[in-house]
């Protein structure tokens, strides 16, 4: 199963920096989290 947000390309810094803003406030551990915006 292939999740839309798996190939996702952010268009902007700011559109990358909220979301990295919501995933690590709805995230129970931030370090985990954060391996998905480690591309950048």
């Amino acid at each position: 199963m292939k999740l839309p947000w798996d190939t996702w390309e952010v268009v902007t810094r700011e559109v990358r920096q909220v979301a990295e803003t919501f995933v690590l406030a709805n995230c129970y551990d931030p370090k985990v989290a954060m391996q998905l915006f480690d591309d950048s």
